[in-house]
């Protein structure tokens, strides 16, 4: 490799990358339609494993074993006005042994890739004296359309164990792989390694083991970063997953990680589903599952987006519109587990407006804002309703006997266990009346109309006393707080059903002073 050619191969991905649509953040797990084999044009009834793609979703790689070749090759492929052309088997890459999980920059100009071929780290022999090559990551460069001749990554990456499935950082700045000792993928973990330039000749040093949530000790593979740089795609054979290998996303940002979260068995099937590239509005993946054409086949699949959400938020009164920070809270529901909640905070403008994006999956909203001068508002917004038209949301100023409602306070079965989901929403509480220290609430419990009236007083008495106690942890003055409990005697609607129950049970807030 030619002095700073790993500078270069930086370079021209900082290039690529000023010019790339990044994909909007997205809130778990991710919903997708559409999933579909790629079809005999890509998938032989061998393995075909591994897409990699160019920022512009024109070029593919990745590996396969087809008929009579004894060993993995990568192969290549673009799409031609909608359509794969045949793969074409990278003679000036491959090797005459196996030659793997190809990652492709994105604009082209390197594959980085996996192989076990002559030059790479061994193994001492075995007892019987046969010869144990590892899998070593190598580059190889295309100079003005010509595969260079690939060679073995620069740096402390690879090992005389398997280092396998690389791929780079959204700054390029970061190589993750997949490593495992020799012989034992049960024990396969994820690796990241920096890339350091400081003698003029680049490479890639100081490899680390991922921490958790991304390393748990669970077969944790084939790691690409998100578009935007805020989360981790990979797969794991964890607890809780739908088959062997499942597909995972990790959100990462401002140094921390976030719980790994399932993408769901919308994409995850009961065997294994690995490799996950994202490019535009299309999903690609590898795996074994029932139906395909051979071993592993490559699908691909579309993400479901939805119309953003504009919010205006006014004065009551006047009709001005008011600059404020919105707090959303999403809840997604999963089955047999709590629901999964997420917080988003979001400024309105100084015409009182704010566009929200969120993922299909989230079917309501949260909404909380806590304006001084203004009683704070809990509203839940119910997306399918609130399609195609701007949400206005008028604010009311502070003034004695004004109330407000929170419904997304939940409560145990006949109970006055606080929820977890219902937590961030209690926490906004505490901080509003943090910063208006001079307001004094009743809290009044409601229950729906079902049951004796005995057992609904009693129950809203509770469940008014729970709150208080909460915000009295929080660290509000228990003496700015009474509490009451109406039981089923002040209903929003004066019927039963779902529908009006939800609307029935709440929590209110009634300004004392």
């Amino acid at each position: 490799m030619k002095k700073n050619a790993l500078v270069l191969l930086l370079t021209s991905c900082f290039l690529a990358a000023a010019s790339t649509v990044v994909l909007l953040s997205q809130i778990l797990p991710l919903q997708v339609e559409n999933i579909a084999n790629m079809g005999p044009s890509i998938n032989t009834r061998f393995d075909d494993f591994a897409p990699s793609f160019t920022a512009d979703g024109k070029t593919m790689v990745f590996n396969s074993k087809r008929s009579g070749e004894p060993y993995q090759n990568i192969y290549l492929c673009r799409n031609e006005d909608g359509k794969w052309s045949e793969p074409r088997a990278i003679s000036e890459i491959n090797s005459p042994f196996n030659d793997e999980t190809p990652f492709i920059t994105a604009d082209g100009a390197f594959i980085f890739f996996a192989s076990d071929r002559d030059g790479s780290l061994e193994m001492p022999a075995d007892a019987a004296g046969k010869i144990r090559v590892s899998y070593d990551i190598y580059v190889s460069q295309n100079i003005n359309g010509s595969w260079q001749r690939p060679i073995r990554l620069p740096g402390a990456v690879n090992t005389v164990h398997h280092e396998r499935s690389p791929s780079l950082s959204r700054d390029f700045s970061t190589l993750y792989y997949t490593t495992w000792p020799f012989g034992t993928i049960d024990k396969a973990y994820l690796m990241s390694a920096e890339y350091r330039d400081e003698t003029g000749d680049g490479a890639f040093v100081n490899p680390q083991r991922m921490p958790a949530p991304i390393n748990i000790g669970e077969q944790d593979i084939s790691l690409i970063p998100a578009l935007d740089g805020k989360g981790f795609y990979f797969s794991s054979r964890r607890p809780g997953g739908y088959g062997g290998w499942d597909l995972y996303f990790a959100p990462f940002e401002n140094g921390r990680y976030g719980t790994a979260v399932n993408l769901g068995p919308g994409i995850n099937s009961d065997a294994n589903d690995v490799h996950l590239s994202i490019i535009g509005d299309n999903l690609f993946f590898c795996s074994n599952r029932k139906g395909g054409l051979g071993l592993y086949d490559i699908y691909t699949s579309t993400i479901i987006k939805t119309e953003p959400l504009k919010i205006i938020t006014r004065d009551k009164k006047s009709g001005k519109p008011v600059e404020t920070e919105l707090n959303l809270f999403t809840r997604v529901e999963r089955e047999g587990e709590e629901p999964m909640t997420s917080e988003l905070k979001k400024k309105t403008d100084a015409k009182g407006e704010a566009v929200i994006t969120y993922n299909p999956a989230v079917k309501t909203i949260d909404l909380n804002i806590s304006e001084k001068g203004y009683m704070p508002l809990f509203k839940t917004i119910d997306l399918a309703k609130a399609k195609g038209t701007p949400l206005v949301i008028e604010l009311s100023p502070v003034e004695k006997e004004a109330r407000f409602d929170i419904h997304a306070i939940h409560f145990d079965f006949e109970s006055a266990g606080i929820k977890p989901e219902s937590i961030p929403y209690l926490n906004a509480l505490a901080e509003y009346l943090k910063k208006s220290p001079e307001l004094r609430f009743q809290v009044i419990g409601h229950t729906d109309l079902h049951g004796t009236d005995e057992f609904n007083n009693k129950l809203s008495l509770e469940r008014a006393r729970a709150v208080k106690d909460y915000l009295v942890k929080k660290g509000i003055e228990a003496s700015r707080l009474t509490i009451r409990g109406a039981g089923k005697t002040e209903p929003k609607v004066a019927k039963t059903g779902p529908e009006y129950d939800e609307q029935n049970r709440r929590t209110e807030f009634r300004l004392l002073q």
